[in-house]
């Protein structure tokens, strides 16, 4: 495939994860089952980031494990991390608190994911996903949307729609909440990949997130 079609692969690929996001917003079920469509955006992205690397400058651009170690001897790498974790934090408390509703919304929304009894199974569901929404929306997604424009409106735009990826039907206000707190964390998954072009921070930070939440949430 030359360069050209790959080019056209990516503008492809692009406004169909960008359409699946959306499907979100349109409730559409099955026997009165959700059809979660969202979903499948990351398996795009997954597949778009390794069949159209070749417009990258070399192969491992964005999702190099060579470099991951030495990405995370940057401080501001770390600190961006601990704020992950920090913000889950301030997610759970503020939920507790004010909005005790959020949590069972939480846990509709992730349905058997959030399952301590069975930890292994559970660890692996938490790398796979965390580690495909980083290849799709950062490394993939971001990425490829950095290079026609602005740094801030690519991460906005990667951000909004991870958000959407995660959008369930509910009360309004627990709707918004959930959805501020998932785009804050794409927002700092995004500055991670920015500053190291390497998607296995951005997983790390992801998956400590989510595993973080999992234990308060399981409380």
């Amino acid at each position: 495939m030359n360069k050209t079609k790959l080019h056209s692969a990516v503008i492809v690929l692009v406004i169909v994860m960008i359409v699946l996001s959306f499907t979100n917003l349109l409730n559409l079920q099955i026997n009165g089952e959700p059809l979660k469509l969202a979903g499948i955006s990351v398996i795009v992205g997954v597949i778009a980031y390794f069949t159209t690397r070749k417009t990258n400058e070399n192969k491992n651009e964005g999702f190099n494990i060579k470099t991951f170690i030495g990405s995370l001897k940057s401080k501001t790498v770390i600190l961006l991390i601990l704020l992950t974790l920090l913000m889950n934090v301030i997610c759970y408390v503020v939920a507790k608190l004010w909005i005790p509703d959020y949590i069972e919304h939480v846990l509709g929304r992730t349905g058997d994911f959030l399952d301590l009894a069975n930890l292994p199974i559970m660890l692996l569901e938490l790398i796979v996903f965390a580690l495909g929404e980083e290849i799709a929306w950062r490394a993939f997604f971001q990425k490829q949307t950095s290079k026609v424009m602005p740094f801030i409106p690519s991460l906005i735009l990667a951000s909004f729609l991870f958000s959407l990826g995660h959008f369930n039907f509910g009360e309004p206000i627990i709707v918004f909440f959930d959805l501020l707190f998932v785009f804050i964390d794409a927002i700092i998954y995004g500055i991670i990949f920015k500053k190291t072009d390497n998607a296995w921070c951005c997983f790390l930070a992801h998956f400590l997130a989510n595993l973080l939440s999992t234990i308060l949430y399981s409380l």
